[in-house]
C-alpha cells in the first residue's frame, strides 16, 4: 500500500485549525521548558525610571557624542568622543535598552564612575575632502561586560554642572551583538545606515532638505553625534524592542554594518528581522538576504521603505558613500552604484524581496493613515484569537511612508503566487500594503509596509510626535501569531507511506535546509491528531527523512512528520489512514 501525506493547507480537514493552534502551544511549553533564554533573564533586572534615563525630544548642542564602535562584543570596548562647551563637567551613565517590567532600560555601568564626572571640553567637526567627520579624541572609554546579553545600548551624557545647562542630555547608541557561538531564534537589524544618511551634523548629509544650501553630501561618516533630525532608535524602532523583551523572545541584534561584514550571518538564525526604516542597504546586504531566503530562513520587515537605496562603504565601514539623485557615481561597476535597487542594470526592485515596494511620499498631507483588516482575516491563522475581523482598522499605523504591491504590470520578479495581501490601505498619495508569501525554499517572508507598525505593539511613543493612541492588542496577537510562525522551519513537504505485511516504511521530503532534521510520530487509530494528544509516539529523527518500523502490530494509523531545528519544530504533515492488515 502507498499513501502520500499533504503539506498544503488548502485542503484544510476537520480539525487542522485545531492542530496549528495545538502546535502553537506546544512551541510555547518546549521554550518554558528549556529554561529561560537571555532576554527573559536580563529583562528579570531591575530597571530604571525613565525620567533618569530617556533622551530629550531635541537634544542640546552644549554635549554631544558618537562612539567609535557601531557594535561590538560582549567583554569588549567602547570608546566614547564627547565634547561640551568648555569646562563644563559631565558623567556617561550607560542603559541597555529592553522591558525591564516597562521601565524601558536598564543602567549596565558609568563613566568616570556612577556618582563621579569629569571636565569636558568643546570640540569642532573636521571637514576633508567633502566629508564631514567630528574626529575628536577618545574622551571616555566603556567596558562591556563579559556577561553582556545582546542589545541596544544607549550612552546617556549627563552634563553635572554647565550654568543653565546643568542636567542636560546627550546620548549616543550603538549595538551588543551575540557572542559567535550562540545563535538566537531571531535576529534583529538595527538601520544605523538610515540614522546616518538622515544626519545634518555639520551641515550635510544625504539629503537636501537639511544639508547646507540644499546641496546633499555624496558621502556621510558614523564620527558623528546624531543630531536631532536625524533618525534614531526611538523613532520607529524602540517600541519593537519592547515588545520582542516584554514577550521574552529569544532575540539578538547586529546592524547593517555586521550584516554587510558576515553576510552569512543571517542563515544562524530561524528568523532575520528588519526594524524599523532600514532605507539604506549594501550590495552584501541585500544579498545576504536574498541567500537567507533561499536557506529557507525567515524574513519580516516591521517597517516601510526599505531596501531602497544602495549605498557601499569607505574607511573600514565608517563611511556611508550615497551619491543617489545628485551626481553620477563615479563607481565603474554598474551593480555597486549608488543608485535605488529598482534602477540598478538588471534591476532590482525592494519587491522581488519583500513583495511591496515603496512608491510615494506623503509630503503636504497630514491626519492618520488607517490599515483595513482584509477577508484573509476570515481563515488565515494568524488572525487566530486576534479579535480582528475582515474590514476592522488598525488606526494611525500607516505612517508617512509606505509599500505597496507594485503598480501593475509588476515586474516578473515581483510576481509571488502564494502572496496574501492581510491589510490594506486605499487612498493618495498611494495605497499601501502589508503581505505575506512563501518562498520555493518554504521560507515565509512577511512585510508589514507600514512606517508605524510598531508604535500598534508598544505604548513607548503615546504623547510622542503626535502619537494619541495606545498600543492595539488585536495587533498585538496577530504579531504573536506570525512570530509562531516564523520562528519555526518550513514544513516537510510530502510524506510517503508503504506497508509491507507488518513493516511500515515513511519516506518524507522537504526543503534543501542543512539546519533541519525529520522527527516522525505514530498514533493508533484512524482519526485525525494533534502531536500533544495521549498516546503520540516519536518514532525516527535524521536528516535523511526515511523512517522503517518494524513489527507494527496489526491496526489503523496514521503518521506525521516535522521538521526540527536547535530552536523549535515545524507545523506537521499528515498521512492518510494506514492500515497493516493481520497476518494472512
Amino acid at each position: 500500500m502507498y499513501l502520500r501525506g499533504h503539506a498544503r493547507g488548502a485542503r484544510r480537514r476537520p480539525g487542522a485549525a485545531r492542530v496549528i493552534l495545538a502546535a502553537m502551544f506546544a512551541a510555547a511549553s518546549l521554550a518554558a521548558a528549556a529554561g529561560p533564554n537571555p532576554i527573559q533573564s536580563e529583562n528579570a533586572l531591575g530597571g530604571t525610571e525613565p525620567s533618569a534615563w530617556l533622551q530629550p525630544p531635541t537634544p542640546p548642542t552644549s554635549i554631544e557624542g558618537y562612539a567609535s564602535e557601531i557594535s561590538v562584543l560582549p567583554g569588549e570596548q567602547v570608546h566614547l568622543h564627547v565634547s561640551t562647551n568648555d569646562g563644563y563637567r559631565y558623567t556617561v551613565e550607560l542603559y541597555r535598552l529592553g522591558w525591564y517590567g516597562g521601565l524601558g532600560a536598564r543602567l549596565v555601568t558609568c563613566s568616570p564612575s556612577c556618582g563621579g564626572d569629569e571636565v569636558g571640553q568643546h570640540y569642532g567637526p573636521h571637514i576633508e575632502s567633502g566629508l564631514i567627520r567630528a574626529d575628536w579624541p577618545v574622551t571616555d572609554t566603556l567596558s562591556i561586560p563579559s556577561t553582556a546579553v545582546s542589545g541596544y545600548y544607549y550612552a546617556l551624557l549627563r552634563l553635572t554642572s554647565g550654568g543653565d545647562d546643568t542636567g542636560k542630555r546627550g546620548w549616543a547608541a550603538f549595538v551588543v551583538r551575540d557572542p559567535p557561538t550562540r545563535h538566537s531564534q531571531i535576529v534583529v537589524q538595527v538601520p544605523v545606515n538610515t540614522w546616518q544618511a538622515y544626519n545634518p551634523l555639520g551641515g550635510k548629509s544625504l539629503y537636501p532638505f537639511n544639508s547646507t544650501d540644499l546641496a546633499p553630501a555624496a558621502r556621510v561618516s558614523f564620527d558623528r553625534p546624531l543630531a536631532f533630525t536625524a533618525q534614531g532608535p526611538f523613532d520607529w524602532e524602540y517600541n519593537l524592542v519592547r515588545f520582542l523583551e516584554r514577550e521574552g523572545y529569544d532575540v539578538s541584534y547586529q546592524t547593517d554594518v555586521d550584516t554587510d561584514a558576515r553576510p552569512e550571518s543571517l542563515l544562524d538564525h530561524r528568523l532575520a528581522i528588519v526594524n524599523g526604516h532600514d532605507e539604506y542597504w549594501t550590495k552584501r546586504m541585500r544579498d545576504a538576504f536574498n541567500d537567507a531566503r533561499a536557506a529557507s530562513t525567515n524574513l519580516a520587515f516591521l517597517g516601510s521603505n526599505d531596501a531602497y537605496w544602495q549605498v557601499r562603504y569607505e574607511n573600514g565601514q565608517r563611511t556611508i558613500v550615497g551619491y543617489k539623485d545628485a551626481a553620477p557615481d563615479p563607481e565603474p561597476s554598474p551593480a555597486l552604484r549608488t543608485i535605488r535597487f529598482r534602477s540598478l542594470s538588471p534591476a532590482r526592485p525592494e519587491c522581488a524581496l519583500m513583495g511591496v515596494m515603496f512608491l510615494r511620499l506623503r509630503e503636504h498631507q497630514s491626519g492618520p493613515v488607517d490599515y483595513t483588516v482584509t477577508n484573509a482575516a476570515a481563515a488565515d491563522p494568524w488572525f487566530s484569537g486576534s479579535g480582528f475581523v475582515p474590514g476592522d482598522k488598525v488606526l494611525d499605523v500607516v505612517g508617512n511612508e509606505w509599500d505597496s504591491l507594485p503598480d501593475p504590470p509588476a515586474p516578473a520578479i515581483c510576481v509571488k503566487p502564494q502572496l496574501k495581501v492581510l491589510f490594506h490601505y486605499e487612498g493618495s498619495p498611494a495605497n499601501a500594503d502589508a503581505v505575506r508569501y512563501t518562498a520555493t525554499s518554504g521560507a515565509r517572508v512577511f512585510a508589514g509596509g507600514a512606517q508605524q507598525l510598531s508604535w500598534s505593539l508598544d505604548n513607548f511613543n503615546l504623547t510622542r510626535f503626535g502619537r494619541t493612541l495606545p498600543a492595539d492588542t488585536r495587533m498585538q496577537q496577530f504579531i504573536r501569531n506570525a512570530l509562531a510562525d516564523l520562528t519555526r522551519p518550513a514544513r516537510p513537504t510530502s510524506l510517503q507511506v508503504t506497508v509491507q505485511g507488518r513493516m511500515v516504511t515513511l519516506k518524507a521530503k522537504g526543503h534543501a535546509d542543512p539546519r533541519v532534521k525529520f522527527q516522525s510520530f505514530k498514533h493508533a487509530g484512524a482519526a485525525p491528531f494533534a502531536l500533544t494528544d495521549a498516546g503520540v509516539a516519536k518514532l525516527c529523527k535524521n536528516k535523511t527523512g526515511n523512517c522503517v518500523i518494524r513489527n507494527v502490530a496489526p491496526g489503523n494509523y496514521r503518521y506525521a512528520v516535522v521538521t526540527v531545528d536547535d530552536w523549535g519544530k515545524s507545523l506537521p504533515i499528515f498521512t492518510a489512514k494506514v492500515v497493516v492488515p493481520p497476518p494472512q
